[in-house]
């Protein structure tokens, strides 16, 4: 990852926030999308002037793809618990928690800048990026399925249970994106929660997961 002052192209001032830039350009097409997106929006949304725009991170296709690959790393660390936790529904119920607490942040009610991708993606790095996203996302709810029933909780085949949860997962991101306050959204995490905990034993279905 580049350091603040770091940048790839010639002609950018020392002490410049690159990754705070990036961050802001990366809300701006995940609330708007790439065609809508004009080099003069994103460079007032960097403070930057166009020339130092395209020195500092290229071209539209360019800062787009960086983007994408900085929010698919974002939402990695939000799935994060499934490949690599050590606990069965609970790391689920985690996970899903951390997802709603994107969905009810600010930048919320874009959605998934992936997903909207998905239905377009702009070229073959992009469209690379998203299947890697839900290959990433089956793998991680396959893997803590499999490790529930290690554990001795009653998971249903771990194939079958990813297919749920990715599917579930991904058309709730689409929901949000489409209808941020239906409460068709609450409802799809309450689901996918009500799923998770039944693969507890009796009586412990409606636990939270421990910090």
């Amino acid at each position: 990852m580049n350091s603040p002052s770091e940048a790839p192209r010639s002609g950018r001032p020392l002490g410049f926030d690159r990754d705070e830039a990036l961050g802001r350009v990366m809300a701006l097409f995940w609330k708007t999308g790439f065609d809508r997106v004009s080099q003069q929006q994103m460079a007032s949304a960097t403070g930057l002037s166009t020339s130092s725009l395209y020195n500092t991170f290229g071209t539209k296709i360019e800062i787009y793809r960086e983007a994408m690959d900085a929010y698919l790393r974002r939402m990695e660390s939000i799935f994060e618990p499934l490949r690599h936790g050590t606990r069965g529904s609970e790391d689920v119920l985690e996970t899903v928690a951390r997802l709603e607490a994107v969905l009810d942040s600010a930048q919320g009610k874009f959605g998934c800048m992936a997903t909207t991708a998905m239905t377009a993606p702009v070229d073959a790095h992009v469209a690379k990026a998203t299947d890697q996203y839900r290959e990433n996302l089956r793998a991680g709810f396959t893997a803590v399925a499999a490790r529930a029933r290690d554990l001795g909780e009653a998971v249903p085949d771990p194939t079958t249970a990813a297919n749920i949860m990715t599917a579930a997962v991904l058309g709730t991101l689409t929901i949000a994106r489409a209808a941020p306050d239906s409460p068709e959204l609450r409802a799809q995490l309450d689901a996918l929660r009500d799923f998770a905990s039944s693969w507890r034993p009796r009586g412990q279905e409606h636990q939270t997961a421990s910090a």
